[in-house]
């Protein structure tokens, strides 16, 4: 049902050259057929189609009963079809032949009563195959389509039949290309072909939570409209999963799926289930990314396709790739998540359409992914299973033999497990109380500065009574990477709190050279991958003025945070500072993909947030910032506006006049303004500045900060 008919209805003219190597095979006994097709040398494609058709003749008994004059008849009266153009069905016009298939073709067709205007394509069987077998397949068809509605599924809009008896589809149009020439044309990257995949999934998904196995899947049933989003189609052969077994098996046997992309039990007649659906998406999946199919016949000059499809082995998809770059991002994951979906056996690949979009959802976002290639452990189970009596036999003879000695090994280790594991509890526990120890008794003297007649004894500031907190810390500072020479760790955790104080007192120079001491030490003391570690970059690259060296920071940060305590509570935070770095370095290039990375960082971080702190906590709620920031960089200025506003709305309701409540204002303000609403973004201008004056002084550095905000936001006359 596109406009591209070569990808998915065969010409007139190939379909001639099908239908007369058909009827010459059909003179033949049955078993002389594969001899025959050999001999006459056609292409893999030509033989898949008469082969498909030679399938359906040892099934469609009224169709075979006709005389090889009334179906050569029918044959040539076929080859007239685009008489059919100006005939009236219905409500609809046929205006054109969009192409023909095996037992069907597909028109376009105009709304002519009327009512509205509107283009359909028309799906219409073939004379030849009028019968009554066929028109039961038809029907099914008509009910299945009915049942579904679904953003990603073509929609079936009427239905009836022709003057003569024959019944036609009336469908939604679907101008578009197929899903795989749709990805080369455009030139996708990677993830965003995984991502148009897996709408596909999402609809063939929703047609298994229907009871429907669609059976067919293959690009050209998967067309991409001009808005980039995939339409499924062609439920001609689906099998409906509250019929009888006998009568879904008989439909794959009618020979209209498409053998490159059948799984092995549809070509060897077997039963059917939702795993024949993701062999099939599995095939779509390697075309979409490699360019290919998973069986190579260059090299089988009889393009045995079915051999191939049951019994070989198929390509690893990063062997089959066209570039390295390609070759090598599919490497891994993606081998063994396609390999997963294309196992022979169907027990073997995913059980379902949302276990195999899941999988590649996590991939898309850096998390491990369940599929694993065959290991050692799967092949002795298949041995086990082909001789279960041999191996028990000599199971039971070894346990038997072992049974003893394995009893005594355990408990000896467990009564050795059990002392290491106290040894290295005591340990650590003598470890921290002697940190807490120091750390005690060191800011116990610090206190001492806050005592009138103590006047700095011993210290740089010897006779003085009136101490301000900066140059305490500065005497602090000075003291404990002498008296504390011996302790980096508590040295590390002393220079990070110093450096929290001087960011909370808009010191920046000076948090920034405290949180780098601490990462040194940390790294000294506990090595890489520790969680201290992972907090310390997280700051450190909190004052990198290059966005792109901050976001490679963040990115090593956050992957030992998962690795080594990916509960911390700093982990949201560092999601979320990574999301606003990534989203600041991509204002001018626009890169989608890297935006698209960013927005994944930071609804993970809101998932967290709102699972730990609520809803409407000022951790969850900042989110909504960093979203319009993400879509700032995109361009989309009424995407931040919607998200701006629904951050000042929930700091209207919960943090009234506060720093938070005050950059909302100015942050939404700043939006009205590059939207052209001036009057709206100089009113939000003036309520931040309000508040900001109620709040702090005019010598704050916050307020200051906010000032100098708001000059630059009123001077700029472009959207950045």
């Amino acid at each position: 049902m596109a406009t591209e008919t070569s990808h998915v209805y065969m010409e007139s003219a190939d379909w001639k050259t099908i239908k007369e190597i058909v009827l010459r095979a059909l003179e033949r006994d049955p078993s002389d057929r594969r001899a025959y097709l050999d001999q006459i040398g056609i292409s893999p494609e030509t033989r898949a189609e008469v082969e498909s058709l030679l399938i359906f003749e040892t099934e469609a008994e009224d169709f075979m009963s006709l005389s090889m004059g009334e179906f050569s008849k029918d044959l040539l009266e076929d080859l007239a079809a685009g008489s059919l153009v100006g005939q009236r069905l219905g409500a609809y016009e046929i205006v054109s032949e969009l192409g023909v298939g095996g037992m069907g073709a597909i028109y376009l067709a105009q709304r002519v009563d009327g009512k509205f205007e509107q283009r359909v394509a028309i799906k219409m069987l073939r004379r030849e195959f009028n019968t009554g077998k066929i028109r039961q397949t038809f029907k099914r068809e008509k009910e299945i389509l009915a049942a579904l509605s679904h953003p990603n599924i073509a929609t079936l809009l009427d239905a009836g039949t022709t003057d003569d008896g024959i019944p036609y589809l009336a469908m939604e149009y679907v101008n578009g290309e197929p899903i795989d020439e749709f990805c080369r044309q455009g030139n996708l990257a990677l993830n965003a072909r995984l991502k148009l995949f897996n709408k596909v999934c999402d609809a063939v998904a929703f047609a298994h939570r229907n009871l429907i196995i669609h059976r067919d899947l293959k690009p050209s049933n998967i067309l991409v409209n001009e808005k980039g989003e995939p339409k499924l189609l062609d439920f001609g052969i689906s099998k409906l999963l509250d019929r009888n077994a006998d009568e879904g098996a008989q439909v794959t046997q009618l020979g209209a799926l498409t053998p490159q992309y059948a799984s092995p039990e549809q070509i060897k007649g077997e039963p059917v289930t939702t795993a024949t659906d993701v062999y099939s998406l599995g095939v779509v999946l390697f075309r979409i990314l490699t360019g290919s199919l998973p069986y190579r016949l260059r090299n089988n000059p009889n393009g045995n396709l079915v051999h191939a499809i049951t019994e070989t082995k198929p390509a690893l998809p990063s062997e089959t790739a066209l570039t390295p770059t390609t070759r090598q991002q599919l490497k891994g994951d993606l081998d063994n998540i396609i390999l997963k979906a294309l196992s022979k056996e169907p027990e073997r690949r995913y059980q379902t359409v949302e276990q195999f979009s899941a999988d590649i959802w996590r991939f898309v976002d850096g998390l491990p992914v369940l599929a694993r290639p065959a290991t050692v452990r799967y092949r002795i189970s298949k041995f086990v299973t082909r001789n279960k009596a041999q191996v028990i036999a000599g199971v039971l003879v070894v346990l038997t033999l072992l049974v003893g000695i394995t009893v005594a090994l355990s408990q000896a280790k467990s009564a050795r497990e059990q002392a290491r594991v106290a040894r290295e509890q005591r340990d650590a526990a003598q470890q921290e109380r002697a940190r807490a120890e120091k750390t005690s008794r060191f800011m116990q003297s610090f206190l001492n500065y806050a005592n009138p007649h103590w006047s700095g004894l011993g210290s740089s500031y010897e006779g003085r009574v009136n101490f301000t907190v900066r140059e305490a810390l500065q005497e602090v500072v000075r003291r404990m990477d002498t008296e504390l020479a011996d302790s980096p760790e508590v040295r590390a955790d002393l220079h990070y709190t110093i450096g929290e104080v001087y960011r909370g007192s808009g010191e920046q120079d000076r948090a920034a050279q405290h949180f780098r001491l601490s990462l040194e030490l940390y790294r000294k003391v506990l090595g890489e991958e520790h969680p201290k570690v992972a907090r310390a970059i997280y700051y450190v690259s909190l004052f990198n003025a290059n966005p792109e060296q901050a976001e490679e920071e963040l990115r090593h940060a956050v992957l030992i945070m998962r690795r080594t305590d990916p509960e911390n509570l700093n982990l949201p935070y560092m999601l979320q500072s990574l999301a606003q770095w990534i989203a600041e370095s991509e204002k001018e290039r626009r890169n989608t993909s890297h935006l698209d990375e960013a927005e994944v960082f930071i609804l993970e971080a809101q998932t967290i947030f709102k699972r730990r702190n609520g809803e409407n906590d000022g951790s969850t709620v900042s989110t909504y910032q960093t979203l319009a920031s993400i879509a700032l960089a995109r361009g989309d200025l009424e995407q931040a506006e919607k998200f701006r506003t629904e951050a000042l709305r929930r700091y209207v309701q919960t943090q009234a006049g506060s720093y938070e409540h005050i950059w909302a204002l100015a942050y939404l303000a700043d939006v009205k303004r590059r939207l052209g609403k001036e009057a709206e973004a100089e009113s939000y201008f003036r309520q931040s500045l309000k508040l900001a004056r109620a709040r702090w002084s005019a010598k704050d550095y916050r307020f200051d900060q906010l000032v100098h905000f708001l000059k630059q936001a009123r001077a700029a006359r472009q959207p950045v």
